[in-house]
Formats: structure tokens, sequence, C-alpha cells
């Protein structure tokens, strides 16, 4: 079993766009830290990337939308934090934007990669046998995929399934596979309190309480399984160049 993206298409995808880059781009180091977002804030509108306290490490998930048990490199990666505005002519759509990062981050950062696979312990997405709770087809026909998380909560609007297994992989930390076949966008919301025991709260498992939350809030459920993934692995990397 393999998650979506294949090794062998890592790759192939940036050639479709390998002669597109940004008109105008800026790297800087981050102004501030996002509210409760260990991977910063990521806007794609009209021809513009904004991304707001992101690693390199970010940037290469969202770039090549990959979780991070599938990027092999140097533990520096998600250390230091920037800001990034790229823009473009024109409207391209959210994977040409991510052709262009990629196209950035060689620039920039001089980065190098190469695909590969390895065997992990992953989890499983599946549809609980009770069946979907409240998961939405999005109201927002074709809209960009957008979230906002607090303290015991999250809003999540236009996610399609990859884009909630890329997401929920890190603070599970570990490889989530969608296993669900459910196609197009959906929205919800989650409200976490119900599942952890308030009277020791300061010690709940915050990943029983992400796998009991999703069954309860969602009609999703977490099974893990030994499976094959396809990775990036990192040649080489280095600071930003100047803008």
């Amino acid at each position: 079993m393999h998650l979506p993206l294949l090794a062998a298409g890592l790759l192939a995808a940036s050639c479709a766009f390998a002669q597109t880059n940004f008109d105008v781009a800026t790297v800087k180091p981050s102004s501030g830290a996002v509210e409760f977002e260990r991977d910063g804030e990521v806007t794609v509108s009209h021809g513009s990337l904004r991304m707001h306290d992101v690693t390199l490490l970010t940037s290469i998930k969202w770039a090549y939308q990959v979780q991070r048990v599938q990027i092999d490199g140097p533990e520096d990666l998600g250390h230091q934090h920037y800001d990034i505005i790229a823009k473009v002519e024109g409207e391209p759509t959210t994977e040409q934007m991510r052709v262009m990062l990629r196209s950035l981050l060689a620039e920039r950062f001089a980065l190098k990669l190469h695909p590969g696979t390895k065997q992990v312990d992953a989890y499983c997405l599946t549809i609980a046998p009770k069946g979907l709770k409240k998961l939405k087809v999005a109201a927002v026909k074709d809209g960009e995929p957008w979230h906002q998380n607090s303290s015991m909560g999250m809003v999540a609007r236009n996610f399609s399934m990859q884009d909630f297994v890329t997401y929920m992989s890190e603070p599970l930390a570990a490889p989530l596979v969608d296993k669900t076949n459910l196609s197009g966008k959906y929205d919800f919301d989650i409200d976490f309190r119900p599942y952890v025991d308030e009277a020791s709260d300061i010690h709940a498992d915050p990943k029983a309480v992400m796998r009991a939350a999703f069954e309860g809030e969602l009609g999703l459920r977490l099974v893990r399984e030994r499976s094959t993934v396809a990775t990036l692995v990192i040649d080489h990397v280095d600071t930003p160049m100047p803008n």
C-alpha cells in the first residue's frame, strides 16, 4: 500500500510546469508565529501565494503535497521560519502554484532532491461502521482549502481527503493514508472537548483524543497498518539567497 503520491510521480509532476516561475518573490525571516499553527499559514488568491511563519520543511510539504514522514533530509529543515510572498500574472491553479514554489525553492534555497520509498507504520483513514457524521459536501464549489484552529477545535472548508490526511499526519506524528474512497471537497468542524477527560486533560493523550474525535465528530476511523510510502530525499539545501 502506498500513500497517494507515488515516488515515480513526485518529480514527474513538476515537469509539467518546469518553465513556470513566479514573476516576483520575497523570502524573509518570519515576522511572528501563527496562533495554534505549528506549520504556519498558507494563503493562495488570484496569482498570489502568501506563506507566513513557514519553515523550509513546511514549504516542501506544501509544494509537493507530501507529509512530514515522506521527507528524508537534515533536521534543521524545520528550524528557521520564513515569510514568503510570491506573485504571478493571471489566475493559476493551486497545483500550478505548487509547481512554481518548487522552482522558487530550487532557486532561493538551492534545493535538490530525488524520489525514494520506505516502510513505515502508518494510520489508514477509513469510514467508521456507523457511517459519516459532520462531514458535508463543500458549500463553495472549487473553493481553496481553508482551515482555522483554536485551542480545542478546528474548522475546515473545501478540504479533500488528500488535504485532510496531509494536514492531520503532522499532529499524529505518523503517516496517514486515505482509504475512504471519498472524492470531492468537504466542510467540517471538529470539537475536541467532549473527548478530553476534563479532570485530567493535562495528561490526555493527544493522539487518542484525535482518534476519538475523528470518529465521534466525522465518522472517520484510524487503523494502524504497515505501509510503503513514497519519499523525497533531500540531496542539497542552502540558506536562502537574498531577495
